[in-house]
């Protein structure tokens, strides 16, 4: 356990919460029904999958394209969004849990809006 919050402290802070959303999200799609798992599920998966990848490459690309991959990966997130709101309309999960991955999509965006002003900036 030591070592994972040695981890977490040198890795960037948008990939951390990102994988704890993961971890998370994991656990909760082995809840779903069958059929939800293999559809909805696991495009949210994919969707926090590609945002952790998104995350990764926005990190290593130069000034002039790291703004590009931080637009797709506010896509991204915002697609999460919506894909955990409509499995709450659904009836596939909580209320309660809605609520606490929403908490934890705003707090990601938030990261990823300071990003993308921190790259214009850097372009100017």
């Amino acid at each position: 356990m030591e070592n994972k919050k040695d981890f977490e402290k040198i890795e960037m802070p948008i990939l951390s919460h990102l994988s704890v959303l993961y971890e998370l999200t994991h656990k909760l799609i082995l809840t779903f029904p069958k059929h939800e798992r293999y559809a909805l599920g696991e495009k949210i998966q994919n969707a926090i999958l590609a945002s952790i990848e998104l995350s990764i490459i926005a990190n290593g690309a130069n000034k002039f394209e790291k703004d590009k991959v931080l637009l797709q990966l506010n896509a991204k997130i915002e697609l999460l969004k919506v894909l955990f709101r409509t499995a709450l309309n659904c009836e596939i999960i909580e209320t309660q849990v809605y609520l606490e991955n929403s908490k934890r999509l705003q707090e990601i965006g938030k990261m990823t809006q300071g990003w993308v002003k921190y790259a214009k900036n850097m372009i100017q």
